[in-house]
């Protein structure tokens, strides 16, 4: 289904409840801090979906049955396309924005990721809720200039000429980039067609690594791969694990019970999506044709 779903009423007081927070909030500074805050400690980022070989809905009734029915999580475009639906039923007007992780070579540089801009009293504030355990706690003001420190890491703001780009630093004085994006206001489909390169082109980092990530003010937790670190006021501590290890693991920081498999990444899948593929690609053009041209 496609995101123009958002635009449906969604179950505001089952949202509110689910993160801790009271109902009747007002579209202010506060609430939007509050909200933010609050649904970085609920729900974890993860991308089981994608390596069990499932795909990304961005419904609004299908994001609501994983978050608040399935206690689950996922990635940006599921997270901010939620949190975007909770802001417009209390009354903000947040805007779409895609943006370019700053990963990597930057000819590979493309948008897969989705923040908000939200205007509120007379100003106009950057709102991520989706980029895992590195992201941001609580909304900045988009402003060039605009800093925030956040359980031991520092984030900036600044203006590239037509960009924003939000950078991280943490307690070791290590800077880097995180991510840019630009001003102009996205549609559902824009955020649809990237939503699909994202969660099915097999260069994908999200198709390649299964991820499950957690935020606290207190700590952050990251298992990617054979990898899981936890941060504390800035600064991490990384261990290598065994996978066997990850059923455990999920249950106990994550609060999520493991599929059994196969996962993407451990190469189980690839004949089925080989196969799925050759399918796809047999089918008439006329059959998928997306209006995407006047």
């Amino acid at each position: 289904m496609l995101t123009a779903g958002i635009i449906d009423l969604m179950r505001l007081r089952d949202y509110l409840h689910r993160i801790g927070l009271e109902e009747n909030l007002a579209p202010t500074i506060d609430a939007l801090r509050r909200l933010h805050l609050a649904h970085r400690e609920t729900f974890i980022f993860e991308n089981l979906s994608i390596q069990c070989g499932g795909g990304i809905s961005l419904a609004l009734g299908d994001l609501e049955r994983k978050f608040l029915d399935d206690d689950r999580g996922g990635y940006c475009f599921e997270h901010n396309t939620l949190f975007a639906a909770v802001l417009r039923d209390i009354g903000f007007t947040p805007a779409t924005l895609l943006g370019r992780v700053r990963r990597g070579p930057p000819e590979r540089w493309c948008r897969t990721h989705m923040v908000l801009r939200v205007p509120v009293a007379g100003e106009v504030w950057f709102a991520d809720v989706g980029f895992g355990a590195a992201g941001t706690l609580e909304p900045l003001p988009l402003e060039h200039g605009a800093r925030a420190a956040q359980s031991g890491f520092e984030y900036v703001l600044r203006r590239e000429d037509h960009l924003w780009v939000l950078s991280m630093r943490d307690a070791a004085s290590a800077t880097q980039d995180l991510y840019e994006f630009s001003d102009d206001p996205q549609t559902p489909w824009d955020v649809e067609v990237a939503n699909h390169f994202t969660s099915t082109h097999p260069e994908s980092v999200f198709r390649r690594t299964l991820t499950i990530q957690r935020s606290w003010r207190t700590e952050r937790i990251v298992l990617r791969g054979d990898i899981l670190e936890r941060y504390r006021d800035g600064r991490s501590v990384t261990v290598s694990i065994d996978r066997r290890e990850w059923p455990r693991i999920a249950r106990e920081l994550f609060g999520v019970t493991l599929p059994p498999g196969p996962f993407l990444c451990d190469g189980g899948l690839n004949a089925q999506v080989s196969t799925l593929k050759s399918q796809v690609s047999s089918l008439k053009s006329n059959d998928l044709t997306v209006d995407l041209e006047s």
